[in-house]
């Protein structure tokens, strides 16, 4: 019989006592008596559960006479490995596909301690743990949002307001690593420790935990050109670093944390010269641009819902994995009036059908095998996934223009390998419903399959205004609607 444990239950009565059989929910948060090191990413999508994109270690104390654990959840990437601990009796490790509601079952010898899932991260992604059933009893009660101390920390320690962070061992990069400074273990996944800072590398995550709750974090420090992150926990704003890297006193704040562990996964290098750890109160924040500013729109997209269908003749590929840390390919597809630029989380494979056969969802998941759905487009830019149109050339400067724009936002991309080449279809619907079906052939002979290997285009197209118009840039050159550099 499986009962599931309710928040109602563990309300009327802090210690109860569970069946042989309890089944605890984290498709909404943390089940009672459970805790996080470090706090789980988010419980955004509840079908799926708890969000984990760091090594993590889930702990339920106290579990009496427990033969079988079984865990169900789903995960973006292979690799992930799941342990299962019951005191010091190990049920096994299983590496974890990539798929949605799976099931993984732990069998070991009838044993009692606390439980601990120790999730080990591989990659880039995320794993997801809907629901944990326990073949045992178990005492409930404790606070979720405890976190299980960590060795070398002194639960008793009275931290200074700021606790600055800092790191003078110079110990080697592209390491992981874990250090104690002021009472506050810092942990990365991949990074380095120098004299004079320490750092998280590119696709890397960085964990501060303390015995407190800490209200804010603020890093005195630096950032790659095109850095970007997400924090497990908080308010997150970072300096904008679109044009070029960055030194700052306040390059990169995270307010409102309000738990003890604190995960920073970071897209590009972050460097930390000092960290200042707040438990009182937020700091004053002076971060211009970052991630509070992306202030994106889709006023360039008519409303008028319209169906087109285009037929490409020429493409640009740029496979941009080393460059970015994880596997990313854009595709500039090109036509007489329409182009599309297409960034799809995949790693180039060759000139034929470029990425591996299959279908590719268009989401904002930035999963991998997806094709990323366009946030939209500031003034001078539009993001990846769009189709422009209405190309118009300026007589004066023979610069052409394109006026319309619209933004993929679900639909699918499918490469299919057909005889004597590859075929993609492109079937997407824009952010204001209009629909886009799309084809490119391959044939058996390129007519430059060093070109379709080896040309780089930007990321983004520059949409830059002249007279009222926009025109399109790519890598600094300007091309016309046929994608020629003028």
């Amino acid at each position: 019989m499986k009962k599931i444990l309710l928040s109602l239950l563990a309300l009327a009565a802090s210690f109860s006592f569970a069946l042989a059989s309890t089944t605890y929910d984290f498709s909404a948060s943390l089940p009672s008596g459970w805790t996080s090191n470090p706090a789980p990413n988010s419980f955004e999508n509840p079908g799926r559960g708890a969000q984990f994109a760091a090594t993590t270690t889930l702990t339920l104390p106290n579990v009496t006479d427990v033969a079988k654990v079984t865990i169900e959840g789903a995960s973006n990437i292979n690799n992930y490995t799941i342990e299962v601990l019951v005191g010091t009796t190990s049920f096994g490790t299983q590496t974890i596909p990539q798929g949605n509601d799976q099931t993984w079952e732990f069998n070991g010898t009838t044993s009692s301690g606390d439980l601990k899932i120790i999730i080990t991260k591989a990659t880039k992604k995320s794993v997801y743990i809907k629901t944990v059933t326990i073949d045992g009893e178990a005492t409930q009660g404790g606070d979720s949002t405890t976190v299980t101390p960590v060795e070398g920390l002194d639960p008793n320690y009275e931290y200074a307001e700021p606790t600055i962070v800092t790191n003078t061992d110079s110990v080697g990069s592209n390491i992981n690593y874990s250090f104690i400074s002021n009472n506050i273990e810092v942990k990365a996944t991949t990074g380095a420790r120098t004299s004079t800072f320490f750092s998280v590398n590119a696709g890397q995550s960085i964990t501060f935990t303390a015995t407190q709750p800490m209200k804010a974090i603020v890093v005195n420090g630096y950032v790659k050109k095109d850095f970007e992150a997400e924090a497990s926990a908080g308010e997150l704003a970072y300096v904008d670093a679109s044009e070029e890297e960055i030194t700052a006193e306040q390059v990169l704040a995270v307010t409102d944390i309000d738990t003890t562990s604190l995960t920073i996964s970071c897209v590009k290098q972050l460097r930390c010269y000092s960290v200042a750890v707040y438990f009182n109160e937020n700091p004053e924040i002076d971060i211009e641009g970052g991630e509070e500013e992306d202030d994106y729109s889709f006023e360039w997209e008519p409303t008028e819902i319209k169906t087109i269908n285009v037929t490409f003749d020429s493409i640009e590929v740029t496979d941009m994995t080393e460059n970015l840390g994880y596997a990313c390919t854009g595709l500039y597809l090109m036509s007489e009036e329409y182009e599309m630029e297409l960034s799809v989380f995949a790693s180039t494979i060759d000139s034929i059908t470029i990425l591996p056969v299959g279908t590719y969802a268009i989401n904002d998941s930035y999963e991998e095998n997806t094709v990323m759905a366009s946030p939209g487009g500031y003034e001078e830019y539009d993001f990846p996934s769009y189709l422009i149109t209405d190309f118009e050339q300026d007589p004066s400067s023979g610069a052409w223009y394109y006026n319309t724009v619209y933004y993929l936002v679900s639909g699918t991309l499918e490469i299919a390998e057909v005889e004597g080449g590859a075929q993609l279809t492109i079937h997407a619907t824009s952010h204001f419903g209009s629909t886009i079906n799309a084809t490119y052939s391959i044939g058996a002979i390129q007519p430059d399959i060093d070109a379709v290997e080896n040309t780089s285009i930007a990321v983004q197209v520059a949409k830059h205004l002249h007279g009222g118009q926009l025109y399109i840039e790519r890598n600094g050159q300007l091309y016309d609607i046929v994608g020629r550099k003028l």
